[in-house]
């Protein structure tokens, strides 16, 4: 699952842009076909919508998700309970050059605003000053203030020289190497290994960040301080475990948006617009190949003898997650990280003696860890959150609400430490879940199509790199593969 980094400092690094085609290859269909879709997320649902989208015909498809809502990873939960309090549990943001998710919220009239963690509302009804820290386990090793970006840029280079600007052009090369997947030349592709090495993002994906940095010209420090808080915070990974490309992307930070409610909700739209049946909370529990030489897949639903036959079915959710038993699939699966989200209250502010500030000097509202010097491996020395933020201010309740990520359970004696003595926290969330897949160094990706009697794995890019984007990426790709697949008569380009 990809989070918001808001490195307001960092601007002068480039958006790695990701996007699928906002229309793609329009193909004539000929046959109607049953396409069950297994996941309601971003990839299972641009899947459906695309479906429908690129052919002249609607497929009789069918979501399944054992989840009861629409999204997967990106969900939201009231504060308090209250629809007029909102707040993103997971995928927190996407960026202006998203050009799929953007070009839905638009079609679909979604109230896309900006995202500004720590830019809420006080108690005097004034906007707090949004400041940024960098914390090490035992002291601020970066802060800036979004006031003064031009002072925090100055700082930035004044302390790690010409690594920004080092980081900038290494960016710039991955994106235009990057920008290959959308164009009408090689989309839809078929294999995510073959187009990665003809526009040199193996060389990326196969080193770590701290490699692959460090070898071009970026100081250790830097990359220790700052790229390291960013791929901690996306990704729950430091950088020499994270390869490199996930490192660009946790440096994304120029114009993070949201959808007023939750991201959800292009989602939900693209499944409502694209007629698919939809089916919450049930679990499929086993593809059946024994009938296939019938043409079709029998699939079997959990805790029932329910079986219902597709032509097609498409795995948008980690597969060895999903539980499904019976074929066996060619899937190099990604594992994934344990990430724990506590969402809570309170009237008061953070401790500025427990963060080593002179009393009453603020906190900042927006915390990102890194790793002491010594601890890049990763040991027990590492501090005991991946971020904490205040996402909002209640004026109705004078409360701050904060959002904290954490390798483990936060308890209660923990947010007693990191607040001064008296706070009281009034509403308490937690969720526990396996939101972010592990970017190890990687050259060779699962194929789209794991049978080749029409099973499908969207899957295999979170391996390459998880955001919204990407799942939403891969949806419309597989789509567009199994419209040309079936029909090779293009209507239309647009």
């Amino acid at each position: 699952m990809r989070t918001v980094v808001f490195l307001i400092v960092l601007a002068v690094v480039w958006q790695l842009v990701f996007r699928a085609p906002s229309s793609g290859p329009i193909y004539e269909e000929t046959a109607k076909e049953k396409i069950a879709i297994i996941g309601a997320g971003a990839g299972g649902s641009s899947s459906a919508y695309y479906l429908q989208r690129y052919s002249n015909h609607s497929y009789d498809i069918t979501v399944f998700d054992k989840n009861f809502y629409i999204g997967g990873r990106s969900t939201t939960i009231n504060v308090h309970d209250d629809p007029r309090w909102p707040v993103e549990v997971g995928a927190s943001v996407f960026v202006k050059v998203n050009f799929n998710l953007a070009a839905a919220a638009r079609e679909f009239g979604l109230n896309v605003q900006s995202y500004d963690v720590g830019k809420v509302r006080g108690k005097d009804g004034l906007a707090i000053e949004e400041l940024f820290g960098i914390w090490d386990g035992m002291k601020f090793v970066f802060t800036a203030s979004s006031e003064s970006s031009w002072k925090s840029t100055i700082k930035l280079l004044y302390k790690y020289g010409t690594a920004p600007l080092r980081a900038h052009l290494l960016a710039k090369k991955a994106r235009a190497s990057f920008l290959a997947f959308y164009s009408q030349d090689d989309f839809p592709f078929v294999n995510l290994t073959e187009i990665s090495r003809s526009r040199d993002l193996t060389n990326i994906t196969s080193e770590t960040t701290f490699d692959y940095c460090t070898g071009h010209g970026l100081s250790a420090r830097y990359v220790n301080d700052i790229v390291q808080a960013a791929t901690i915070v996306n990704y729950a990974q430091n950088v020499k475990q994270i390869h490199a490309l996930g490192g660009f992307v946790c440096l994304a930070v120029d114009e993070a948006l949201e959808i007023e409610g939750g991201n959800w909700q292009i989602f939900e739209k693209m499944l409502q617009k694209s007629g698919a049946t939809v089916r919450l909370g049930t679990s499929v529990s086993e593809i059946d190949t024994s009938t296939k030489s019938s043409g079709k897949w029998q699939i079997s639903i959990a805790d029932s003898d329910k079986v219902e036959e597709f032509d097609q079915v498409i795995i948008a959710a980690p597969y060895y997650q999903t539980g499904i038993g019976g074929v066996p699939l060619r899937i190099k699966d990604a594992s994934y990280m344990t990430l724990y989200v506590t969402l809570f209250t309170s009237t008061k502010r953070l401790s500025s003696t427990y963060f080593g500030l002179k009393p009453g000097v603020p906190v900042p509202t927006m915390i990102c860890t890194t790793l002491a010097d010594d601890d890049l491996a990763g040991s027990n020395m590492r501090p005991w959150f991946n971020s904490i933020s205040i996402i909002r201010y209640i004026p109705e309740r004078k409360e701050y609400v904060y959002k904290i990520f954490s390798p483990s359970r936060i308890s209660p004696e923990f947010l007693q430490l990191i607040f001064d003595k008296g706070a009281e926290f009034n509403w308490v969330y937690e969720k526990i879940w396996n939101a972010y897949p592990r970017l190890d160094p990687i050259s060779d990706f699962s194929d789209w199509k794991v049978d080749n009697d029409g099973i499908w794995y969207l899957n295999s890019i979170e391996q390459f790199i998880s955001t919204m984007e990407t799942s939403s990426l891969a949806g419309a790709n597989v789509a567009a593969l199994i419209v040309g697949a079936n029909n090779k008569t293009v209507v239309s380009v647009p």
